[in-house]
Parts: C-alpha cells; structure tokens; sequence
C-alpha cells in the first residue's frame, strides 16, 4: 500500500459570500431586533411602572432631591404651611400603601408646580405669589396629590423607571445607579402627563375641594389666575413639566369644573378661606414689589 498525501482541492476552503456582506446582515438582524425589545418595553412600561410594588419606587426616589431643605426662616414657614395643607388634602385621599408626601419649595419666580417620584411633590414661589386663597392652593395642591395617587410620574418616565424599579428590586443602589443615568440627562423632571392623566387629576382634585371646602370656587379662581398669565419662555434649569403644559384649554377646564360640579352636586361657589400667613406674605410682597 502507497500512503501519500494529496494536495486539497482548489476552493474547498473559499466562501461565494461576502464576509462584510454577512456582518452587515447579522448587525442589521441585531439592531433590528434590539428596537423591537425597547420598543415593547417602552409600549409596556407605562402599564408596568405604576402596578409595581410603591416600596420600589420610593427607593429608587431616594436619590433625587430636587428640593432641597429651604434656608432662611421665612421660606422654611412657607415649606411648613404647604405640608400641612398637603396632609390634610390627602387624608381624603385612598394614596399608596407606604406613600407619604413631601412638599417641597423653592423660592424661583416661576409659576410652576409639579408631582415627582416617591410621593414628593415641588412649588415654587412664583405660583403661591398668584393664588389668593387657600382654596386655589388646595386645588393646585390636589391636582399634584392626584397624580401621585395614580402614579402619574411613574408612568410618564415610562421604560427608564419601570427598568430602574426592577432593578432596585434587586439592590436599591442598582436601581439608583439607573435612575441616575435617566436624572444626569435631564429625564427626572420632564413629565408629560398626557391628558387623560390631567383630566382623572382634575376630577379627583374637585372631589377633595369639594369634600374640604363645601364647594369647588377655588379651581376657577385658580383657572382664572392662570388664564392671566401672559406666555413666557420657559429656564433652561427650571424642569419643563409647567402646571398648564400639556393640559386641556384653561377654557375648557373651566367649563369641566361646571360640568362636574352639575353632576355631583357640588356648590360652584362659597366663602373662601385665606391663605396661610407665610404663603400670604408672599403674594403681599409681590403686590408692593408691582
């Protein structure tokens, strides 16, 4: 017997594809399936991000302090009348288990308020100069109430909390380390309910008006003061959820509060309870300053 070795054929080895050819299919089929992956998250998030336990959502809040303590006196007051209006208004509220809420205040002009994660919510100076009674306040501050009982801002940030929560299942510092992310890029703060969101805050807001105060003048005292606003360009550091941003017509939210006064036999109108005398100073100090 003759051993030899014979030469392999010619082209055994050789491919009739393109090398770059495949890769680019291959990359294409990976991104392509990645989208579709953030995509149905996304598409989910918004279901799953306020049905998750609330314990995990205030872990994850617990790295964002987007009101920091107040430090003169007065402002302190301010922070003080704004809580305890809170927790009356949300005794009649059914909120989260474990949810308790903090107010936050901060002396910049805007006329702004809003909701955020972990039952907090944040008022600035400039919308307290503008109210005239405590009932006004109370609407502006149950409307934000109302939010955090549904779990607005959950839902609205949408794919990026509903995955920082999961992960802070697994360890809270995780679940901030995401959350981070989303705050370092501005995400926080930007919430933008849709409106649907504000008209099931509006209708739970007057229930709470109407239940407090005997009758719901103050959300058109409120609605009033803003339809004198006039348009302004929004701070670039002021977050860009504005209370009227995205929200039905002031118009129209008016006509709503008559209709549903008319519906729940409800008072339109009634005697109006003042300020609070730190919350008041402010609007005086304005009145003089004009």
């Amino acid at each position: 017997m003759r051993l030899e070795n014979r030469r392999p054929a010619e082209g055994i080895n050789a491919s009739h594809e393109n090398p770059l050819k495949e890769f680019a299919w291959l990359a294409a089929g990976s991104v392509a399936l990645l989208v579709a992956v953030v995509a149905a998250l996304a598409f989910a998030a918004e279901w799953l991000a306020p049905r998750l336990p609330y314990r995990y959502e205030a872990r994850l809040a617990e790295g964002f302090d987007l009101a920091p303590a107040p430090k003169s006196d007065a402002a302190r007051r301010v922070q003080a009348e704004l809580q305890a209006l809170a927790d009356r208004l949300a005794a009649r509220m059914a909120l989260p288990p474990g949810m308790q809420v903090r107010v936050g205040y901060r002396e910049e002009g805007i006329v702004n308020a809003y909701a955020t994660l972990g039952g907090r919510t944040v008022f600035f100076r400039g919308l307290l100069a503008k109210l005239d009674s405590e009932d006004a306040l109370a609407m502006v501050m149950a409307h934000e109430l109302a939010h955090l009982k549904h779990r607005h801002p959950a839902a609205a940030l949408g794919r990026g909390v509903a995955v920082g929560i999961v992960l802070s299942m697994i360890s809270a510092d995780l679940g901030r380390g995401a959350a981070g992310a989303l705050g370092h890029a501005g995400l926080v703060t930007l919430f933008r309910f849709n409106r649907e969101q504000e008209r099931a805050a509006d209708e739970e807001a007057l229930r709470v008006l109407a239940a407090e105060y005997g009758h719901v003048g103050g959300a058109i005292d409120l609605f009033d003061a803003f339809a004198r606003l006039p348009a302004a360009p929004r701070e670039e550091n002021i977050p860009a959820i504005e209370f009227l941003r995205t929200h039905p017509l002031t118009a129209n939210r008016i006509a709503a509060v008559g209709e549903w006064a008319k519906h729940n036999g409800a008072a339109l109108d009634g005697a109006r309870r003042p300020l609070p005398p730190a919350i008041a100073a402010i609007r005086t100090r304005g009145e003089r300053a004009s």
